[in-house]
């Protein structure tokens, strides 16, 4: 752990997976009205989790986050800071700056975002990218501050499974061979078989081709031991992946799938992964055939589920067709902001941004 003083409050950094189960659950108490404010109604997950979710990251995750303490040893704001070891994201901390609504406009979030540039500088990270939600404007008003540049903007988009359109799932499983009858759907539910890793790491590299519109990051490489470090970390938190692969049957060569992600403390929802299909077997029908199988497992398989939840790019339009005609609906706009760390820094020391 690493300490300094200023003024007033107080900033500890620790090491994301040395993190004290003590100070984990300060953090889970200070993060409760900050998850009321940004995501009214929907479940937390238990302090547990959130421990064992500490502890086994995958290998090629890591990171500090950086508390603030006052006088009397409250922490009244944190930062998450987090590193890729994966060519592409490998220049970029993401950091999350939280400060409850009461303790806004005082400096705190500015100061945060100092140490984390400091991070940043420290491992020759050159961009620090954040993410704001559109229902509480006070983060996109720090950012801008901050002169970040908006790089992204998704739309969180959730299908309600007690109004989804069943007979349109049924029709696209039943069209789905008629129109691609050189292919078959292959369905794998926890962690993917040795003997399917070289497979599954080639058709999940298809998501280089996903729009990534201003953000300044470069194509990654999945790998099958990638795979099972994140299998692994899945399993050790009690989370479970489940996927459809279209496979092409003269080659054997998987070229799209689907997954979402199953977690028996949040057991009515699940999330969607990754969708894609390679470039030069699009316009068969394969989305809407991988998307209505995966929506009839969930239909079938896992009745205690309502809401599925994904996140598309607001220019992938191929995508946003299909979940559209499904059901899914937006219900909330997340913007990616970018910065480069040096002018963010630069920014900070003359004290001339507007936060």
């Amino acid at each position: 752990m690493l300490a300094r003083k200023t003024e007033y409050w107080t900033v500890d950094e620790w090491p994301l997976r040395e993190q004290p189960d003590g100070l984990l659950a300060e953090l889970y108490a200070v993060q409760s009205e900050l998850h009321a404010e940004a995501m009214p109604g929907d479940p937390r997950l238990p302090l547990a989790a959130e421990i064992a979710s500490a502890r086994h990251q995958p290998a090629s995750e890591d990171g500090v986050v950086l508390t603030a303490r006052d006088p009397g040893g409250v922490i009244r704001g944190y930062a998450s800071c987090g590193w890729l070891y994966m060519a592409g994201w490998d220049h970029v901390l993401h950091t999350h700056v939280a400060v409850p609504p009461d303790e806004r406009r005082q400096g705190l979030g500015r100061l945060l975002l100092d140490h984390a540039a400091a991070v940043a500088q420290r491992r020759d990270l050159r961009l620090i990218t954040g993410r704001t939600k559109d229902n509480v404007p006070s983060g996109a008003g720090f950012c801008a501050a901050m002169q970040a540049q908006q790089a992204m903007v998704a739309d969180e988009n959730r299908l309600d499974l007690r109004s989804v359109d069943q007979a349109l799932i049924d029709r696209w499983l039943t069209d789905g061979p008629r129109r691609a009858p050189g292919y078959r759907l292959l369905f794998v539910a926890g962690p993917t078989p040795p003997e399917l890793a070289d497979e599954v790491a080639a058709v999940l590299n298809v998501m280089n081709t996903a729009p990534r519109e201003g953000l300044d990051v470069g194509d990654t490489r999945i790998t099958p031991e990638l795979i099972r470090q994140n299998d692994d970390a899945a399993s050790a938190v009690g989370a479970q992946r489940r996927a459809y692969y279209a496979v092409e049957e003269k080659s054997g060569r998987f070229v799209g799938l689907t997954d979402i992600t199953v977690r028996p403390d949040l057991p009515d929802r699940v999330w969607v992964g990754d969708t894609a299909v390679e470039p030069a077997h699009r316009g068969q029908g394969l989305g809407k055939w991988l998307k209505a199988a995966i929506t009839r497992h969930i239909l079938d398989e896992l009745p205690g589920v309502r809401w599925v939840i994904t996140w598309n790019a607001g220019s992938n339009e191929p995508m946003l067709a299909i979940n559209h005609a499904v059901g899914f609906r937006p219900v909330a706009v997340y913007t990616t902001w970018q910065a480069p760390v040096e002018a963010l820094r630069a920014l900070l020391a003359t004290g001339q941004d507007r936060a």
